[in-house]
């Protein structure tokens, strides 16, 4: 007796259902009958494709290298797909469409680019101006400490102005 798989073993139980749900004398319970069928057709499917896997893999378990490359090797297709779209109303509506969109997403893309560009060309002039700045400054703090150098030395050449007249109105 060969080896039951398990939906085998669930149809037979199945239809064992299906006749018991059928006496010879009484009622036949039509509802139940008609479930039980369409559950063993829906398992018999289930049946038929593990028939046909196991018969798959035992033919390729059979076969030889070039018979499984033979198998496998795709078949060209010598049918052209015709690609051409129907000049109707509704193809010419959806094509407008399809274009407007088009339009406003690259006049969305431009804008954004040009936004990025002057954006970066505003960091590069604010940075620009910040070196600037600092190079005034270095400027203006060189220029401010000439300035007081020269305000030292000539507070120092009037002290020694003074003080020579001084020496001059004492000794003399």
């Amino acid at each position: 007796m060969p080896i039951l798989s398990k939906n085998q073993k669930r149809l037979r139980a199945v239809n064992k259902k299906i006749r018991l749900a059928k006496p010879d004398s009484g009622e036949w319970n039509l509802s139940k009958i008609e479930s039980l069928e369409k559950e063993r057709d829906m398992i018999s499917d289930l049946i038929l494709v593990e028939q046909k896997k196991e018969k798959e893999k035992e033919d390729f378990e059979k076969m030889t290298t070039d018979e499984a490359i033979e198998y496998f090797k795709e078949e060209k297709q010598d049918k052209i797909e015709n690609h051409c779209i129907p000049n109707t109303p509704e193809t010419r509506r959806l094509r407008k469409k399809v274009l407007q969109n088009i339009n406003e997403h690259i006049m969305s893309e431009m804008m954004n680019q040009q936004m990025r560009t002057r954006i970066n060309i505003i960091n590069q002039l604010k940075a620009g101006i910040e070196l600037e700045k600092g190079q005034q400054q270095h400027q203006q703090q060189h220029h401010q400490q000439q300035q007081q150098q020269q305000q030292q030395q000539q507070q120092q050449q009037e002290f020694f102005e003074v003080k020579k007249i001084i020496r001059n109105n004492f000794t003399s």
